[in-house]
């Protein structure tokens, strides 16, 4: 496993480059990092080239802002310019997903593949409140962990929800906040029809962000999708299901 510093715009970031074969770069959500892939990239890494980087505003670069989405497109386009990679299966999950389809329409021509997790195509209410609800009182963390994990789950505080709990410690929440708000803005639906690339949406039956039924809308607007709903199963599905999850990417 290759792990180094890049710098992707004015901001340094961490990526972590393994494997071999055919590449296939992970954008995780808000307020994730990159360690947010590591079950899956366990599993993809026998035959896939696995990339994976923290966003700006998460992880190694906490200290930059999370800017616009068209920022965000920019910082993956110069992510494979410097892994010299002419093209990659780009898998997104919530806010990565929302990067994922803005790099898949400004550049068809390098998305090999899309793969959608826990996506959203048009403007949230939920997440708009959400964003600003943090804006006003950190505390409203805890809305979001409940959102992401049963009662039960929150009780046993096994792997995943201690990693959810440190990443809300240590995201800053005005970070937190603008990639919220950069997923509630997301407004690319009719745009999606324009894409042929190979492409699956992926979505956890109780997600209660995403919701079932946009990722459907998203899979019926791309002419190429599959649509995937995973049983009994909130957002955080790479993190929780990577055994799932990694058939569909295969």
């Amino acid at each position: 496993m290759s792990e180094r510093t890049v710098e992707l715009g004015d901001v340094p970031t961490r990526v972590v480059d393994e494997g071999s074969g055919p590449a296939v770069v992970l954008i995780h959500a808000t307020p994730f990092d990159l360690d947010y892939w590591s079950g899956l990239a366990l599993a993809l890494r026998s035959e896939r080239r696995v990339v994976r980087y923290d966003l700006r505003g998460h992880g190694a670069a906490a200290h930059a802002p999370v800017p616009t989405t068209r920022r965000l497109v920019a910082d993956l386009v110069e992510l494979l310019d410097r892994l010299d990679l002419p093209d990659a299966h780009v898998v997104g999950h919530s806010l990565g997903a929302v990067v994922a389809q803005g790099f898949a329409l400004a550049c068809p021509g390098r998305t090999r593949r899309l793969s959608l997790l826990a996506a959203r195509a048009s403007p949230s209410p939920l997440f708009a409140t959400l964003s600003e609800a943090l804006r006003r009182d950190a505390a409203a963390a805890d809305i979001s962990i409940t959102r992401w994990f049963t009662a039960g789950q929150l009780a046993r505080n096994g792997s995943a929800v201690q990693y959810a709990r440190t990443r809300i410690e240590h995201t800053p929440v005005a970070s937190w906040a603008d990639g919220l708000a950069r997923v509630a803005e997301a407004d690319c639906l009719a745009e999606l029809p324009r894409l042929t690339m190979p492409a699956e949406v992926v979505v956890g039956e109780d997600d209660q962000g995403a919701k079932p039924e946009h990722s459907r809308a998203i899979a019926d607007a791309i002419p190429t999708a599959s649509f995937h709903l995973v049983p009994r199963a909130r957002s955080l599905l790479a993190l929780e299901h990577p055994e799932v999850v990694a058939p569909l990417l295969r």
